[in-house]
């Protein structure tokens, strides 16, 4: 018998940034990893956000978001914030030095 999964789902969505101006879709989200929570649990913390053709992804983190009622994610940080924070590597991986490096961009450390 398969479980559902009690994540919300994140992957395919819009993203609008703290003034309603389109930043991309989702096309990915990073969790914590359980065993760094208390109760083992997998949290989303990074969404993958790519803006479309030719341009970088960039990771945006979920802390502060809230989804709309049609189902766009809304960020706290404008879009051009967003444009230069550090992009997305290709496998989604995230090093401790880029999770420092993402912290600092957000303010959110």
């Amino acid at each position: 018998m398969n479980t559902p999964d009690p994540r919300p789902s994140y992957t395919g969505h819009h993203v609008l940034d703290e003034h309603g101006h389109d930043i991309g879709r989702v096309t990915d989200v990073i969790y914590t990893d359980p065993d760094t929570t208390d109760d083992g649990s997998m949290t989303p913390h990074w969404l993958v956000v790519d803006p479309g053709v030719l341009r970088a992804a960039h990771y945006v983190p979920i802390e502060g978001s809230y989804t709309t009622a049609d189902g766009q994610i809304v960020v706290p940080w404008d879009k051009r914030w967003v444009q230069s924070a550090p992009k997305a590597t290709g496998d989604h991986v995230l090093s401790h030095d880029k999770v420092v490096e993402l912290e600092q961009h957000y303010a959110i450390a």
